[in-house]
């Protein structure tokens, strides 16, 4: 099997982190899968907090002698003070002599596709990005970050080998957008070009500590726990939440709601804010309890201690086109789940029966199943087994990602990229364009950065004690002089 360079972003789930996003899940999924597989890897992440990124994390993945996954051991740092990201990526890759690259996110996708490189490329979206900043246009009550957000993705998608997306509507939404690039034509007519990788499940191991860690502890011992669990994203529709929780907690007096998570910092904060704005004015505000990010490890035994997991979404395109993980985390757990069908993975699990599917928008029927499964917990066992069952069967990693191990074992480049890169005439002009305007956006974007890094730098130099000093000298010496 052929080296490959995986790159993504981070945490990843074996760090432990304190706060693990689902974009470290997907690509430790990948790794781990690519490494089973037999190839060797070396997995390069960053870390997104709204900063620039500065530095790259690189471990490349080592057998385990008591288990098929592997170890990552201490990771490697590198510092970007001189290097772009794409350059340190190929640096990594050509090391390595990786036979091909694969990446996940649009910002690592990005540095991926700008990359002067002719390796395979496999570009994965765990998400639509667009329909993403749709919601943080919706937030913001402002449009002008579509623009940017277009940007990030053009270099990728003019460079891209192979894409795949998360649900079926957003393999359609990718295929859309290389096509407004000119990636559908005569030469891929015949090509996968996108592939669907769904979710797949990712079952985490528990911290065994002694003691319950929410009941007789922040809650009765006989409460109904209702868990929502990771963080409040764009998509999550705060009012219906609270509204369904403030139905059912006045019709089960027992019933508590617990929330593992909550702002995602550099991302979106505003949800999670105004969640605690509406718990602070419940009359109900003693059953609420916000956890807070918590160890890893630790989030499986609130599950293991709740009652019902509950996700309620937003009616849009981020909900259709992306996924919900955190339905699986809590039925491989054990608990009997209602969600709104605002992703394919509820869709599929609903048209299936295993789980309460009640209408977006309406607290009433939200609140209604809620009271269904307190009402008779017995009742929602066999569903919760038949869940499991079907979910190990069907959303197994080595399943959900057999398209990419299967295109790994023998990498190969897009046609239409081989035969315009031997005859540049050939490419359309769509593609062309595209080409032309990303450079160009890629050289302001540039100039930019280097500027933020010079001010940042600047403003280094003026906290310092002897630049102080030769800026207080050169005052008094002007003085003088004039």
């Amino acid at each position: 099997m052929k080296p490959l360079l995986v790159a993504g972003v981070g945490p990843l789930p074996p760090e432990e982190p304190e706060r693990l996003f689902a974009p470290g899940l997907r690509i430790w999924g990948i790794a781990r899968e690519l490494f089973r597989a037999g190839h060797p890897i070396r997995l390069a992440t960053v870390r997104f907090s709204g900063s620039p990124l500065d530095r790259l994390y690189i471990h490349d993945l080592l057998p385990a002698a008591d288990s098929s996954s592997p170890e990552i051991g201490v990771p490697r740092v590198c510092e970007l003070t001189a290097e772009s990201v794409s350059e340190s990526l190929l640096k990594e890759a050509l090391n390595f002599k990786a036979a091909a690259l694969v990446g996940s996110t649009d910002l690592i996708n990005r540095e991926l596709g700008s990359m002067n490189s002719d390796l395979p490329l496999w570009l994965d979206y765990f998400g639509d990005p667009m329909a993403e900043r749709q919601m943080l246009a919706y937030l913001h009550n402002r449009d002008d970050g579509l623009a940017d957000q277009w940007r990030t993705l053009v270099p990728a998608l003019l460079r891209g080998d192979r894409f795949s997306g998360c649900s079926r509507q957003q393999v359609g939404a990718i295929h859309g957008e290389i096509a407004s690039l000119g990636r559908l034509n005569r030469w891929t007519s015949g090509e996968p070009l996108v592939q669907l990788l769904p979710p797949w499940i990712e079952p985490i191991e528990p911290t065994r500590e002694p003691g319950p860690f929410l009941r007789g502890v922040r809650v009765p011992d006989d409460a109904f726990i209702v868990i929502q669990t990771g963080g409040f994203n764009t998509w999550l529709d705060i009012e219906t939440l609270f509204a369904a929780l403030e139905i059912a907690m006045r019709n089960h007096p027992k019933l508590h709601f617990a929330a593992t998570g909550g702002a995602i910092p550099g991302h979106n904060i505003w949800s999670f804010g105004k969640f605690e704005k509406l718990i602070a004015e419940s009359e109900h505000r003693d059953r609420y309890h916000l956890l807070g990010w918590l160890p890893l490890g630790q989030v499986p035994r609130v599950i293991e201690e709740s009652n019902l997991g509950l996700n309620v979404d937003l009616p849009c395109p981020e909900g259709w086109l992306g996924t919900r993980n955190r339905l699986m985390d809590w039925m491989l757990s054990g608990l009997p789940v209602v969600s709104t069908m605002g992703s394919e993975l509820a869709q599929d699990l609903a048209e299936k029966d295993l789980i309460f599917a009640p209408p977006q928008r309406d607290p009433g029927a939200i609140a209604e199943a809620i009271g269904r499964v307190a009402a008779d917990p017995d009742e929602s066992k066999g569903r919760v087994a038949a869940a499991q069952h079907y979910l190990r069967e069907m959303y197994a990693p080595a399943r959900s990602l057999r398209p990419l191990l299967e295109w790994a074992a023998k990498p190969g480049r897009a046609p239409d990229l081989i035969e315009w890169k031997k005859n540049p005439s050939l490419a359309p002009e769509l593609w062309l364009q595209g080409r032309t305007d990303s450079q160009r956006m890629a050289e302001i974007d540039e100039t930019k950065a280097r500027l933020a890094r010079a001010e940042e730098r600047l403003k280094t130099m003026e906290g310092s004690a002897l630049v102080r000093a030769a800026l207080w000298v050169r005052r008094h010496l002007g003085r003088g002089q004039r």
